[in-house]
C-alpha cells in the first residue's frame, strides 16, 4: 500500500512517500495509527521550493515521477496534506501561496485513490507526540515541573499548544479526551496584533498606514521580521524590554519613560503616514545574519519579534489554557534560538498583570524539528 503525506507551506513543501506491507502488522490484531505510522518503508523524502511550480498538483507530480521504486502506473492509496488556511471544503485557498487547491481534481490529475486535506497546524499538534525528546528544547521551565514533559503521554500534563512562526502564524490546541491528544485547526494566527509598549504601539500606527488590519501575522512572520528590521533601521527608538525595565526600576510615570527611551514625539505617539516597503530589503534570514554581525537595526528587530513572539504565546495560553506546556514549531523559532533564550522572552511570556502566576505554571518548548508537519500528516492516514 502506497502512502502519501506532505505538509504544504507558504515557501517550501515537505512530501513522503512510503510503504506499508501489511504483512508486517499481522501480528496486531488492532493496530493502532502509531503503530502503523512506526511500520511503515520511506521511499522518497523531498523537499520542494514552492515558487518554482504553478501549482500544488504539478509539485505533487514532480515529486512521485521522481521516485524510481514507485511504479508509474501505480496509484497512491491514501494521502493526506496539511495546508495553510482554513480547511473547510474539497477546495482550499491557500494563505501566503497563489494556488486553489480542489480534491477531487487533484485525486484524478496525480491517481490518489483517498485523498484527505487538514490544516497545517493541526498536522503540526498530531506530529508532537512523535518527536523525539532530543529535539524538545526548554525554554521555560514552569514551575510546576521537575523535568521535561513526557510528550507521548496524554495523561501526563493535560492541555497542549503548538505555535509557530514561518511564512505565516499558525497555531492549534490540542485538548485531552479520554486519555488521548486531540489537536484543533484554527486561524489564531490573524488576532489583531495588541501592542504591550509605547514603541509597539508606534509600530501598530507606522503598519497602520499600509495596512487596515494588522494582525499578529504581520508581524510574527519571515515578512514580519522583514518589517520590524525597516521600522529600526528609520527610527531612533528603543526595544521594549527597555522600557519594562525602566517601570521596574525607578516606578516612574510612563509619559517621562517614553520622553527617555523615545523622544518627546515619539511620546505623543506621532507617527507620519509614509510609503513603506520592503522589497529590496535584506530578507529574514540575511536580517538574522546581519544581527550576528552587530548590526543595530537586525538585533533591535530581533529583539522586539521574540518579544512579540511571547507576549502572543503568553496570551493565546490564556485562551487556550496549556498546563501541558506550549510548543513552539515553524520555520523560525530553530533559527533564532539564542534570540529565544534571552530574559526578554521569559519577561514579555509572562507580561499578564494578574494571570501571570498562571503562565509560571506553563512551560514553554522549542520543537526543532522541521518535519513535525509531515509527520503528523502521514500519521492522519491511520486516523
Amino acid at each position: 500500500m502506497y502512502i502519501l503525506a506532505g505538509d504544504i507551506g507558504g515557501t517550501k513543501a515537505f512530501l513522503q512517500l512510503v510503504y506499508l506491507d501489511h504483512s508486517e502488522i499481522d501480528e496486531f490484531e488492532q493496530p493502532s495509527a502509531q503503530q502503523l505510522y512506526f511500520h511503515c518503508k520511506t521511499l522518497c523524502q523531498q523537499r520542494l521550493l514552492c515558487a518554482n511550480f504553478h501549482s500544488l498538483e504539478a509539485l505533487i507530480l514532480h515529486f512521485l515521477k521522481s521516485i524510481q521504486e514507485f511504479p508509474q502506473d501505480q496509484s497512491v492509496d491514501f494521502a493526506c496534506l496539511a495546508l495553510p488556511g482554513p480547511v473547510d471544503s474539497d477546495k482550499v485557498d491557500l494563505t501566503n501561496l497563489p494556488w486553489q487547491v480542489d480534491k477531487y481534481k487533484m485525486m484524478h490529475t496525480c491517481q490518489i485513490e483517498h485523498l484527505n486535506f487538514i490544516n497545517d497546524f493541526y498536522a503540526a499538534a498530531l506530529g508532537v507526540p512523535l518527536v523525539h525528546s532530543d529535539e524538545i528544547i526548554e525554554l521555560y521551565h514552569g514551575k510546576r515541573f521537575e523535568d521535561l514533559a513526557d510528550i507521548t503521554n496524554p495523561a501526563s500534563y493535560g492541555n497542549r499548544l503548538v505555535v509557530g512562526a514561518g511564512t505565516g502564524l499558525g497555531v492549534a490546541p490540542i485538548v485531552v479526551v479520554r486519555n488521548q491528544f486531540i489537536p484543533q485547526a484554527s486561524e489564531g494566527g490573524h488576532f489583531d496584533f495588541a501592542p504591550i509598549s509605547p514603541v509597539q504601539q508606534l509600530i501598530l500606527d507606522w503598519l497602520w498606514t499600509k495596512w487596515p488590519h494588522v494582525s499578529y501575522e504581520r508581524l510574527l512572520s519571515g515578512s514580519g521580521l522583514q518589517w520590524l528590521y525597516h521600522f529600526f533601521k528609520n527610527h531612533s527608538v528603543s526595544n521594549s524590554y527597555l522600557f519594562f525595565d525602566e517601570l521596574e526600576k525607578y516606578d516612574s510615570d510612563i509619559e517621562s519613560i517614553e520622553k527617555h527611551l523615545m523622544g518627546a514625539a515619539f511620546a505623543n505617539h506621532q507617527v507620519k503616514a509614509q510609503h513603506i516597503d520592503i522589497d529590496g530589503g535584506p530578507s529574514a534570514a540575511e536580517i538574522s545574519l546581519l544581527a550576528e554581525q552587530n548590526d543595530e537595526a537586525a538585533q533591535q528587530a530581533l529583539i522586539e519579534f521574540v518579544t512579540i513572539y511571547a507576549a502572543f504565546i503568553g496570551a493565546s495560553a490564556l485562551l487556550w489554557r496549556a498546563p501541558g506546556g506550549v510548543f513552539i514549531a515553524g520555520g523560525i523559532a530553530e533559527k533564532i534560538q539564542y534570540w529565544l533564550k534571552q530574559p526578554y522572552f521569559q519577561q514579555a511570556f509572562l507580561h499578564k498583570g494578574r494571570m501571570t502566576e498562571l503562565l509560571e505554571n506553563t512551560p514553554v518548548y522549542l520543537v526543532a524539528d522541521e518535519e513535525l508537519g509531515l509527520k503528523g500528516a502521514l500519521l492522519h492516514n491511520f486516523l
